[in-house]
């Protein structure tokens, strides 16, 4: 029996089963941080750092590795945004929003990202599912400004 590799696995997983992932909403002045794409999906485009949830991990605990391995900071969780689906060609997500709060750390992007930046209007350029999300987390929670 032929072993299969990782990329061979995720090829195979991307054409049956959507992702579930979670995102990273950090406010600052009334302004979201977003982080331009190297990477397909989406590349070039700008969004919210996130990752796909491993097994045995939960929501919280993927939210705090995601802003540890793409941002370099230790966050605090502040609020549930809510889900978003992002259907197209390249994968199907099942993406879970997180307002969270900088307690550690310098902001710096990974190899998933080449800019990093603070927005207070969404760039065109976004994620349409994520730019949902920033509505809804801005529209739900005016307190974070």
């Amino acid at each position: 029996m032929t072993r299969m590799s990782s990329t061979e696995n995720y090829k195979k997983f991307i054409r049956i089963f959507p992702f579930s992932c979670v995102d990273i909403l950090l406010f600052k002045d009334n302004s979201i941080l977003l982080t331009k794409r190297t990477q397909n999906p989406y590349k070039n485009y700008w969004h919210l750092p996130g990752h796909m949830i491993r097994k045995n991990e939960t929501m919280k605990q993927a939210v705090k590795r995601a802003a540890r391995d793409e941002l370099n900071l230790n966050v605090i969780i502040q609020r549930y945004v809510g889900v978003f689906e992002s259907l197209n060609s390249f994968r199907h997500d099942i993406s879970h929003g997180f307002v969270v709060k900088s307690k550690s750390g310098k902001i710096k992007t990974d190899f998933q990202s080449k800019e990093i930046k603070f927005f207070k209007r969404i760039p065109k350029n976004t994620i349409p599912h994520q730019k949902k999300m920033i509505k809804e987390a801005r529209k739900n929670n005016k307190n974070l400004f």
